[in-house]
């Protein structure tokens, strides 16, 4: 992993925030790209948010892009350019929680602190043979402490490394490999044959299901897109317009005005899952009673859509959004 093999502060940033919520394999081909077109801390506070919005797409939750060129355009404005060694300066940044920061500290800069994802968790579970719920704050909170403890007077950046690939590669949630873990002599689950039943978690979230009509609505070979509030769902992106229904319509498959459906999806976001519509109209007036411009098809790639909608183009206009040389 590229990452594993550098000290530069603005490298091991990117490689975390990317990674949060994102398969490795994927992560890495993203941050191949990001660093080709914004090599420098300085490259990524001085191009526009809509860019670095591009180069994010597909990869979900923009509020990450966001932050990073708002946290980017910060540590030029406020410290010179130059990354804060200490996690507690890091966590002023936009965007930058207790794991980045401790993550940055650590290996760019060798403080002496520890850092805590889900499989470090885990591992502290087994290894203390704790049952309280890992999805509390309290337990966060005394896991860190007693992380912090550990890391003390050794090398912080190999510590860190070697909890979460015990967590990655040994410890895993199911048929952990105990016999080849260096820490299995430690180990209470191991002893007490609790591996099976811990870490444990609270109540689970209920997910929710809402459903949605999205409009493809054309003139010639223009499609009209809009761009959403920079706060929120897709916050930046551009879109195609689309309303929230309820159950009933959506099973009724009816749209707008004279719309023609022309087929289903669904979307999983973390909190709930989307069932949608498209539909498609061709617009023959100029006036039309909704917010957005038109772009032509031509230009469409150059905008940066949520992976729900680019699900849509690939789906009902093959080929809209044509590869980019990014």
């Amino acid at each position: 992993m590229p990452w594993r093999n550098t000290s530069n502060p603005y490298q091991i940033w990117l490689s975390e925030v990317i990674l949060q919520q994102t398969r490795i394999e994927t992560g890495v081909a993203y941050l191949e790209r990001f660093l080709a077109r914004f090599p420098l801390l300085s490259d990524l506070a001085s191009a526009p948010q809509d860019e670095v919005l591009k180069y994010w797409e597909g990869l979900g939750y923009y509020s990450r892009a966001r932050n990073l060129h708002a946290a980017a355009i910060q540590l030029v404005e406020d410290f010179g350019g130059e990354f804060p060694e200490s996690h507690l300066e890091l966590l002023t940044l936009k965007g930058v929680g207790p794991y980045t920061a401790r993550a940055i500290a650590s290996f760019a800069f060798g403080e002496q602190v520890a850092v805590l994802d889900g499989n470090v968790m885990r591992v502290v579970s087994r290894l203390l043979g704790d049952p309280a719920p890992i999805d509390q704050q309290k337990t966060r909170k005394e896991f860190q402490q007693q992380l912090d403890f550990w890391v003390k007077d050794s090398d912080s950046r190999k510590f860190n490394h070697g909890m979460m690939d015990i967590g990655s590669v040994i410890c895993t949630p199911t048929n952990p490999g105990c016999m080849i873990c260096p820490l299995e002599s430690q180990c209470v689950a191991r002893k007490e044959g609790l591996t099976a039943v811990l870490p444990q978690k609270g109540k689970k979230l209920v997910r929710k299901t809402r459903y949605f009509r999205f409009y493809l609505l054309r003139k010639e070979r223009e499609l009209l897109i809009r761009q959403r509030p920079q706060a929120g769902l897709w916050g930046g992106l551009w879109e195609i317009p689309n309303d929230e229904t309820t159950a009933e319509e959506w099973e009724a498959k009816k749209g707008v005005g004279e719309t023609v459906w022309l087929g289903s999806g669904k979307h999983i976001f973390t909190h709930f899952d989307m069932h949608y519509h498209v539909f498609s109209m061709e617009l023959k007036a100029e006036n039309y009673p909704i917010e957005g411009q038109f772009e032509k098809y031509e230009k469409i790639h150059t905008f940066a859509f949520p992976r729900a909608v680019l699900n849509m183009f690939d789906q009902h206009l093959p080929g809209l959004t044509k590869p980019t040389d990014k």
